[in-house]
């Protein structure tokens, strides 16, 4: 039999081991995020190279791991503010992205802080096009949990469950970043253009973390907003990261 004091122990040794795994799983989550953001830009990257895309086949694909520090008090949804900036070779323009897909692009960017405008602001637009069919057309929010397609012709292919991708047009989204998913699409033959309604792959209320895509130098004129420093605390470092 194990001595009394040994017993009342036993429980507080659990406990500091407990204190001991915690981060190891939060730092093996994280490098889990950081892989899977990888392989959707290196997804990317393939069928880019595949029909002459934007990526060009040998390079080099960098992400920055940004964590969201505030968002829009208004819908939780439509911008994010992340605590990366020009320091961390943020750029005017980048995409930003989450491992389940595309999240946003960067419209202000500070010394320690970028605005993102999510998908769900009602000035994003962005060039989509259907995985499987190879339609393409423009992707806008609708409310808050919704997007839809503008300029699908009436009699295009779009079925629900399809993938839809972006079409790497405008210069700002690579080619074939997941979106979402097709739940509705209209079949009324006197329409000019179909309605298409695309559920986002992204949860953009629950991220809170996500991965900007480093730019070359050259390419945007980098533009820095100063009172982005005076929103949010400057910094919020994550153990491993720059």
């Amino acid at each position: 039999t194990c001595p009394l004091q040994t017993r009342f122990l036993a429980p507080g040794r659990g406990g500091g081991g407990l204190r001991k795994t915690l981060p190891g799983l939060e730092t093996a989550k994280r490098r889990l995020s950081v892989l899977a953001a990888e392989l959707a830009i290196e997804n990317a990257r393939l069928h880019s190279i595949a029909r002459r895309g934007v990526l060009q086949p040998g390079a080099k694909t960098d992400l920055i791991l940004a964590p969201v520090i505030t968002r829009d008090l208004a819908t939780f949804k439509r911008s994010l503010v992340v605590s990366r900036g020009t320091k961390h070779q943020v750029r005017l323009g980048a995409p930003a992205l989450a491992p389940e897909g595309v999240v946003g692009r960067v419209v202000a960017v500070g010394r320690h802080q970028a605005l993102v405008q999510t998908i769900f602001d009602p000035d994003s637009r962005i060039a989509v096009t259907n995985l499987r069919s190879r339609v393409p057309a423009l992707a806008r929010a609708r409310g808050s949990r919704l997007l839809v397609l503008d300029y699908a012709p009436e009699r295009s292919d779009f079925r629900i469950g399809d993938t839809i991708v972006t079409a790497g047009l405008g210069g700002v989204f690579p080619r074939g970043l997941r979106v979402g998913i097709v739940t509705y699409a209209s079949d009324e033959p006197a329409e000019l253009f179909k309605t298409v309604e695309v559920r986002p792959f992204a949860d953009v209320t629950r991220l809170d973390q996500l991965f900007i895509l480093k730019l070359p130098a050259k390419a945007h004129a980098l533009r820095q907003d100063e009172w982005l420093d005076n929103i949010a605390p400057r910094e919020i470092e994550i153990p491993g990261q720059p």
